[in-house]
């Protein structure tokens, strides 16, 4: 998958690519919406982050595993039972969870 140089993520066909660059001033990316919504202090499953952006779980669900790579969410240890039924991961930011145990 090539990139644009704002990070927005095409696949290998022209239209793609045009889709990609078009109206890029002001388009944040999928990962840059989920980090803006952690920097508000809060603590979201992968469901409750879909809902609030209005975005599809298969698209948010690889941004929050991208934001833990990068050192900025973590497991905040939480759990909440999900639409099917089954314990899933309430994610904070790893600011807040290191203030939390600093104090």
């Amino acid at each position: 998958m090539g990139y644009t140089e704002e990070g927005i993520g095409y696949q290998k066909t022209d239209t793609s690519k045009k889709a990609a660059e078009f109206n890029k001033q002001g388009k944040l990316t999928i990962k840059e919406q989920v980090k803006n919504l952690f920097a508000k202090d809060v603590k979201l499953t992968t469901e409750q982050v879909s809902n609030a952006l209005s975005k599809p779980e298969v698209s948010v669900q690889p941004r929050i595993s991208e934001l833990r790579n990068d050192g900025f969410l973590t497991d905040s240890g939480m759990r909440q039972q999900g639409k099917w039924g089954t314990n899933i991961i309430v994610w904070a930011r790893v600011a807040d969870t290191e203030e939390q145990k600093s104090s």
